[in-house]
């Protein structure tokens, strides 16, 4: 490669860097944490950006059965994504949700999957008619800007478009105020939230 070639490939890799910074920073994250009382109800806690522009491809999802419980325990998934319910016990399980756009999937044995597209909004409780200890979420939100709390509280959210939006938690029990966020790109907006009867 002669020096005027080589020349020319730095000045291209350096003008393709440059038009790729500012995308990557177009956006921002959201995180915080959650607290509770009691504490014994915040692993069933979501936290979610309400309402944001935009239109979303459907995604495929998963949760699975595995020791007589849901995982993951909650599912964060966008309205019109589809959730295969996967079977990886060594008992047949049948999952339904009498909530929102209520369903059942009917029995299906080790290693079988059933599937449902989500087309509302909301949250969706996960029991099995055969194993009534069994219990999981589905939350189904209007955009991808949600998360669930891990076992300490603390969530993450990213990918967030730089704005202004109401940041909302949805717990099973509990319940919380609405706060007011705002997301500049390539930073990190913080909101926590304390959850309570």
């Amino acid at each position: 490669m002669t020096r005027h070639a080589r020349l020319a490939t730095r000045l291209a890799l350096a003008l393709l860097a440059a038009h790729a910074l500012p995308a990557l920073a177009q956006t921002g994250t959201i995180t915080g944490k959650v607290d509770s009382t009691p504490p014994k109800y915040l692993p069933d806690t979501v936290v979610y950006v309400k309402q944001a522009p935009g239109t979303f491809a459907p995604k495929s999802e998963a949760m699975d059965q595995k020791g007589l419980a849901f995982v993951p325990h909650i599912l964060v998934v966008t309205k019109g994504d589809t959730v295969k319910f996967l079977n990886h016990d060594t008992v047949a399980h049948n999952v339904y949700s009498p909530d929102e756009d209520a369903y059942n999937l009917g029995t299906f044995k080790p290693n079988e999957e059933r599937a449902h597209t989500f087309a509302k909004e909301g949250a969706y409780t996960q029991l099995c008619s055969i194993h009534p200890e069994m219990l999981g979420y589905i939350f189904v939100s209007q955009n991808p800007y949600a998360a669930a709390v891990d076992a300490k509280g603390s969530y993450t959210i990213k990918n967030v478009p730089p704005g202004n939006y109401k940041l909302a938690v949805w717990n099973a029990k509990l319940k919380a105020p609405e706060q007011s966020v705002t997301v500049a790109g390539g930073k990190t907006a913080e909101a926590s939230f304390s959850l309570k009867r």
